[in-house]
């Protein structure tokens, strides 16, 4: 079973480390060069092929300035090794102030460090589909959704790599082998398209899309299907 995640609150960098005695975990430094401080840090985290938004903050709500430190630790993260992506956007009273991005793969009972660098953030259209690094923060390999009030939500890591389409929707490619008339698949495998939303393979086109609430999931040697 994959991990749930915990989140720490928000401290000032020093000499504490925030992953100090959890078992797997992600030790996050957050810096800036246009954002002094900030009172929230709304966290789009993907994991393997799980996902989760969450906020945190200093303690009473106060205002932390940056650089900052954090920690996502990984309960229950098992015996493999598990690809994390964080987007993390920076708020001061509500508003957005930078959204940064990095990822790593963390190894079971490990400790990980990544560095996020808040900057000022770009104009995407909401709820329109990017790759990241395309109008928003995020893993090149990772297809996101604009969310014009906050951390870009992460659709899924695109296995194939992702496709930067100018005037439409990004997408994940479909790979080099082709889908079967009929079958059903995850946008990705062997079907471009969004990874959370299955689709009916006809003459090698994705049609009949059908988002899917938790996730799509892919299965080898049947057909794919919602969570």
């Amino acid at each position: 079973m994959l991990a749930a995640i915990a989140v720490l609150g928000l401290a000032a960098c020093g000499d504490d480390d925030p992953c100090a005695g959890a078992d797997t975990c992600v030790r996050l430094d957050v810096r800036s060069a246009s954002v002094a401080a900030i009172d929230q840090l709304e966290l789009d985290v993907l994991y393997g092929d799980r996902h989760a938004t969450t906020t945190t903050q200093a303690a009473g709500g106060a205002t932390t300035a940056l650089p900052l430190a954090t920690a996502i630790v990984l309960d229950g993260a098992g015996d493999a090794p598990i690809a994390v992506s964080v987007v993390a956007a920076g708020k001061l009273g509500a508003g957005v102030r930078g959204t940064g991005a990095a990822h790593a793969t963390v190894a079971p009972h490990d400790h990980a460090a990544l560095a996020i660098e808040l900057a000022p953030i770009e104009a995407c259209t909401a709820g329109a589909l990017y790759c990241g690094g395309d109008k928003l923060a995020g893993d090149p390999g990772v297809l996101y959704q604009c969310n014009a009030g906050g951390v870009p939500l992460a659709r899924g890591r695109c296995a194939n790599g992702c496709t930067t389409r100018p005037g439409k929707d990004d997408q994940c490619a479909a790979g080099g082998v082709a889908c079967v008339d009929g079958g059903h698949y995850c946008g990705g495998d062997k079907l471009a398209g969004d990874p959370m939303t299955l689709y009916v393979c006809a003459a090698g086109a994705a049609t009949q899309p059908m988002l899917c609430g938790n996730g799509c999931l892919v299965r080898t040697g049947q057909d794919d299907a919602c969570r």
